[in-house]
Protein backbone atom coordinates (compact mmCIF):
# COMPACT_ATOMS: atom_id res chain seq x y z
CA UNK A 1 0.00 0.00 0.00
CA UNK A 2 1.30 3.14 -0.77
CA UNK A 3 1.26 6.39 1.31
CA UNK A 4 0.40 10.11 0.43
CA UNK A 5 2.78 12.53 0.31
CA UNK A 6 2.25 16.57 0.79
CA UNK A 7 -0.90 17.98 0.38
CA UNK A 8 -2.45 16.59 -2.99
CA UNK A 9 -2.72 18.84 -5.57
CA UNK A 10 -6.29 18.88 -7.61
CA UNK A 11 -6.31 16.49 -10.92
CA UNK A 12 -6.50 18.09 -13.85
CA UNK A 13 -9.73 19.77 -15.42
CA UNK A 14 -11.09 17.56 -19.01
CA UNK A 15 -10.48 19.46 -21.91
CA UNK A 16 -12.94 21.65 -22.80
CA UNK A 17 -13.71 19.92 -25.59
CA UNK A 18 -14.85 17.25 -23.61
CA UNK A 19 -16.93 19.46 -21.05
CA UNK A 20 -19.10 21.06 -23.47
CA UNK A 21 -20.49 24.79 -23.09
CA UNK A 22 -23.13 25.62 -21.79
CA UNK A 23 -24.72 24.18 -18.38
CA UNK A 24 -22.81 23.02 -15.97
CA UNK A 25 -22.24 19.13 -16.58
CA UNK A 26 -20.90 16.26 -13.79
CA UNK A 27 -17.42 15.15 -14.03
CA UNK A 28 -15.01 12.80 -12.85
CA UNK A 29 -12.99 13.79 -10.00
CA UNK A 30 -10.43 12.16 -7.91
CA UNK A 31 -9.89 13.74 -4.17
CA UNK A 32 -7.71 11.89 -1.35
CA UNK A 33 -7.52 11.78 2.18
CA UNK A 34 -5.56 9.09 4.87
CA UNK A 35 -7.60 6.61 3.57
CA UNK A 36 -6.02 7.10 -0.01
CA UNK A 37 -7.40 7.98 -3.26
CA UNK A 38 -11.11 8.61 -4.12
CA UNK A 39 -12.47 8.33 -7.36
CA UNK A 40 -16.10 10.05 -7.72
CA UNK A 41 -17.73 8.56 -10.77
CA UNK A 42 -20.77 11.13 -12.38
CA UNK A 43 -23.92 9.58 -12.41
CA UNK A 44 -25.38 11.59 -15.42
CA UNK A 45 -22.86 11.42 -18.21
CA UNK A 46 -23.08 8.36 -20.40
CA UNK A 47 -20.24 5.32 -19.87
CA UNK A 48 -18.11 6.53 -22.84
CA UNK A 49 -17.72 9.76 -21.98
CA UNK A 50 -17.14 8.51 -18.30
CA UNK A 51 -14.56 6.29 -19.41
CA UNK A 52 -12.78 8.59 -22.00
CA UNK A 53 -12.36 11.18 -19.40
CA UNK A 54 -11.06 8.74 -17.12
CA UNK A 55 -8.38 7.92 -19.13
CA UNK A 56 -7.70 11.27 -19.92
CA UNK A 57 -7.45 12.18 -16.32
CA UNK A 58 -4.75 9.25 -15.40
CA UNK A 59 -2.59 10.00 -18.27
CA UNK A 60 -2.46 13.57 -17.97
CA UNK A 61 -2.03 13.70 -14.05
CA UNK A 62 0.95 13.82 -12.05
CA UNK A 63 1.38 10.92 -9.42
CA UNK A 64 1.42 12.52 -5.74
CA UNK A 65 1.55 8.98 -4.26
CA UNK A 66 4.84 6.70 -3.86
CA UNK A 67 3.86 3.01 -4.43
CA UNK A 68 0.54 1.51 -4.71
CA UNK A 69 -2.27 3.72 -3.31
CA UNK A 70 -5.37 2.15 -2.71
CA UNK A 71 -8.97 3.65 -4.14
CA UNK A 72 -12.00 3.56 -3.01
CA UNK A 73 -14.54 3.72 -5.58
CA UNK A 74 -17.95 6.07 -5.21
CA UNK A 75 -20.29 5.28 -8.00
CA UNK A 76 -23.54 6.46 -6.89
CA UNK A 77 -26.85 5.03 -8.46
CA UNK A 78 -24.41 3.69 -11.31
CA UNK A 79 -24.80 0.59 -11.95
CA UNK A 80 -21.63 -1.06 -12.94
CA UNK A 81 -21.88 -5.01 -14.40
CA UNK A 82 -19.18 -7.79 -13.56
CA UNK A 83 -17.00 -6.95 -16.81
CA UNK A 84 -17.15 -3.39 -16.43
CA UNK A 85 -16.11 -3.23 -13.16
CA UNK A 86 -13.10 -6.04 -13.88
CA UNK A 87 -11.44 -3.38 -17.09
CA UNK A 88 -11.97 0.09 -14.74
CA UNK A 89 -9.82 -2.08 -11.79
CA UNK A 90 -7.35 -2.92 -14.42
CA UNK A 91 -6.84 0.47 -16.20
CA UNK A 92 -6.81 2.00 -12.33
CA UNK A 93 -3.83 -0.69 -11.55
CA UNK A 94 -2.03 0.62 -15.00
CA UNK A 95 -1.58 4.14 -13.05
CA UNK A 96 -0.66 2.36 -9.45
CA UNK A 97 -4.13 2.50 -8.22
CA UNK A 98 -5.56 -0.43 -6.14
CA UNK A 99 -9.30 -0.42 -5.90
CA UNK A 100 -10.30 -2.23 -2.67
CA UNK A 101 -13.77 -0.40 -1.84
CA UNK A 102 -16.64 0.23 -3.44
CA UNK A 103 -19.69 2.72 -2.04
CA UNK A 104 -22.66 2.22 -4.41
CA UNK A 105 -26.39 2.43 -4.19
CA UNK A 106 -26.92 0.06 -6.88
CA UNK A 107 -27.42 -3.56 -6.08
CA UNK A 108 -25.63 -4.75 -9.31
CA UNK A 109 -22.94 -2.71 -8.73
CA UNK A 110 -22.50 -3.78 -5.07
CA UNK A 111 -22.90 -7.75 -6.09
CA UNK A 112 -20.63 -7.33 -9.05
CA UNK A 113 -17.38 -5.62 -6.66
CA UNK A 114 -18.18 -8.30 -3.79
CA UNK A 115 -18.11 -11.68 -6.51
CA UNK A 116 -14.73 -9.50 -7.17
CA UNK A 117 -13.34 -9.33 -3.55
CA UNK A 118 -13.72 -6.01 -3.44
CA UNK A 119 -14.92 -4.55 0.08
CA UNK A 120 -18.45 -3.27 -0.43
CA UNK A 121 -20.52 -0.03 1.36
CA UNK A 122 -24.27 -0.20 -0.03
CA UNK A 123 -25.82 2.60 2.00
CA UNK A 124 -27.37 6.04 1.39
CA UNK A 125 -23.83 7.82 1.22
CA UNK A 126 -22.86 11.58 3.06
CA UNK A 127 -24.26 13.90 1.10
CA UNK A 128 -25.28 17.94 1.40
CA UNK A 129 -28.53 17.44 -0.50
CA UNK A 130 -31.07 15.21 0.96
CA UNK A 131 -31.21 11.93 -0.54
CA UNK A 132 -33.91 9.69 -0.76
CA UNK A 133 -34.62 6.60 1.02
CA UNK A 134 -32.17 4.27 2.18
CA UNK A 135 -32.47 1.08 0.08
CA UNK A 136 -33.36 -2.02 2.28
CA UNK A 137 -34.09 -4.73 -0.57
CA UNK A 138 -32.50 -7.31 0.75
CA UNK A 139 -28.84 -7.90 -1.20
CA UNK A 140 -28.33 -11.47 -2.57
CA UNK A 141 -25.01 -12.63 -2.98
CA UNK A 142 -23.25 -15.65 -4.32
CA UNK A 143 -19.22 -15.26 -3.69
CA UNK A 144 -16.98 -15.73 -0.90
CA UNK A 145 -16.48 -12.89 1.64
CA UNK A 146 -12.91 -13.02 2.16
CA UNK A 147 -10.47 -11.66 4.88
CA UNK A 148 -10.68 -7.49 4.36
CA UNK A 149 -13.70 -8.18 2.77
CA UNK A 150 -16.68 -5.99 4.01
CA UNK A 151 -20.19 -5.85 2.83
CA UNK A 152 -22.69 -3.38 4.41
CA UNK A 153 -26.40 -2.78 3.71
CA UNK A 154 -28.89 -1.16 5.21
CA UNK A 155 -31.63 -3.86 4.55
CA UNK A 156 -30.96 -7.60 5.16
CA UNK A 157 -28.02 -9.98 3.66
CA UNK A 158 -28.10 -13.15 2.27
CA UNK A 159 -25.13 -15.22 1.21
CA UNK A 160 -24.45 -18.18 -1.10
CA UNK A 161 -21.28 -18.98 0.03
CA UNK A 162 -18.74 -18.71 3.10
CA UNK A 163 -17.72 -15.74 5.30
CA UNK A 164 -14.04 -16.19 5.81
CA UNK A 165 -11.89 -15.22 8.79
CA UNK A 166 -11.45 -11.42 8.53
CA UNK A 167 -14.42 -10.57 6.64
CA UNK A 168 -17.69 -9.02 7.40
CA UNK A 169 -21.11 -8.53 6.91
CA UNK A 170 -22.99 -5.69 8.54
CA UNK A 171 -26.69 -5.50 7.97
CA UNK A 172 -29.51 -3.13 9.22
CA UNK A 173 -31.98 -6.68 8.94
CA UNK A 174 -31.02 -10.13 9.10
CA UNK A 175 -27.94 -12.07 7.92
CA UNK A 176 -28.21 -15.55 5.88
CA UNK A 177 -25.41 -17.33 5.33
CA UNK A 178 -25.75 -20.85 3.10
CA UNK A 179 -22.36 -21.75 4.26
CA UNK A 180 -19.37 -21.31 6.76
CA UNK A 181 -19.64 -18.37 8.61
CA UNK A 182 -16.24 -18.03 10.08
CA UNK A 183 -15.67 -13.99 10.40
CA UNK A 184 -17.86 -11.01 11.84
CA UNK A 185 -21.53 -11.04 11.58
CA UNK A 186 -23.47 -8.30 12.40
CA UNK A 187 -27.55 -8.06 12.03
CA UNK A 188 -29.92 -5.07 13.11
CA UNK A 189 -26.66 -2.69 13.13
CA UNK A 190 -29.37 0.06 13.20
CA UNK A 191 -31.14 -0.84 15.67
CA UNK A 192 -33.40 -3.86 14.83
CA UNK A 193 -33.37 -6.11 17.74
CA UNK A 194 -35.61 -8.47 16.36
CA UNK A 195 -32.82 -9.50 13.79
CA UNK A 196 -31.29 -13.00 13.42
CA UNK A 197 -28.40 -14.24 11.77
CA UNK A 198 -28.69 -17.94 10.34
CA UNK A 199 -25.63 -19.82 9.18
CA UNK A 200 -25.19 -23.52 7.95
CA UNK A 201 -21.84 -24.24 10.31
CA UNK A 202 -21.51 -21.43 12.74
CA UNK A 203 -17.91 -20.79 13.75
CA UNK A 204 -17.41 -16.90 14.36
CA UNK A 205 -15.34 -14.68 15.35
CA UNK A 206 -17.51 -12.23 16.11
CA UNK A 207 -21.34 -12.13 16.80
CA UNK A 208 -23.31 -9.18 17.08
CA UNK A 209 -27.52 -7.89 16.65
CA UNK A 210 -27.73 -4.63 17.61
CA UNK A 211 -25.85 -3.05 19.88
CA UNK A 212 -25.50 -6.46 21.55
CA UNK A 213 -21.97 -8.68 21.48
CA UNK A 214 -21.07 -12.34 21.65
CA UNK A 215 -18.17 -14.29 22.16
CA UNK A 216 -17.93 -17.37 19.58
CA UNK A 217 -18.88 -20.27 20.88
CA UNK A 218 -16.41 -22.70 22.09
CA UNK A 219 -16.40 -25.23 19.82
CA UNK A 220 -17.73 -25.28 16.37
CA UNK A 221 -21.00 -26.49 15.20
CA UNK A 222 -22.04 -30.11 13.59
CA UNK A 223 -21.37 -30.33 9.68
CA UNK A 224 -24.58 -28.89 8.08
CA UNK A 225 -26.51 -28.10 10.73
CA UNK A 226 -28.40 -24.57 10.20
CA UNK A 227 -27.92 -22.40 13.35
CA UNK A 228 -29.87 -19.42 14.25
CA UNK A 229 -28.40 -16.58 16.38
CA UNK A 230 -31.16 -13.56 17.99
CA UNK A 231 -31.75 -11.70 21.03
CA UNK A 232 -33.49 -13.01 24.07
CA UNK A 233 -34.17 -10.99 27.45
CA UNK A 234 -31.63 -8.86 26.01
CA UNK A 235 -28.82 -11.43 25.36
CA UNK A 236 -27.44 -13.30 22.26
CA UNK A 237 -29.05 -17.16 22.37
CA UNK A 238 -28.08 -19.95 19.85
CA UNK A 239 -29.92 -22.08 18.68
CA UNK A 240 -30.68 -25.20 15.88
CA UNK A 241 -33.27 -23.67 13.35
CA UNK A 242 -35.04 -26.25 14.02
CA UNK A 243 -35.06 -25.54 17.67
CA UNK A 244 -35.55 -21.69 16.71
CA UNK A 245 -38.69 -22.41 15.02
CA UNK A 246 -39.92 -24.54 17.40
CA UNK A 247 -39.64 -21.71 20.27
CA UNK A 248 -40.75 -19.26 17.74
CA UNK A 249 -44.43 -21.17 16.89
CA UNK A 250 -44.65 -21.78 20.81
CA UNK A 251 -44.62 -18.18 21.33
CA UNK A 252 -46.87 -17.24 19.18
CA UNK A 253 -49.19 -19.76 20.07
CA UNK A 254 -48.78 -18.42 23.51
CA UNK A 255 -49.34 -14.95 23.33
Amino acid sequence: MGSLVGNSPPFPKAPASSIGVGAAKESVYFRSDAQGIHLHLPTTLAWEEVWEELVWQLRSRKSYWTGVAPLTLWCQERELELPTLQALAVLLAQHRLQLWRVQTRSRTTAIAAATLGYSVEQSSLLEVVPSPPPDTTPLYLRSTVRSGMSVRHRGSVFLLGDLNPGGEIVAGGDIWVWGRLRGLAHAGAEGDRSAVILALQLEPTQLRIADQVARPPESGSPCNTPEVVYLQDGAICIASLQEFLRRRAWAELSS
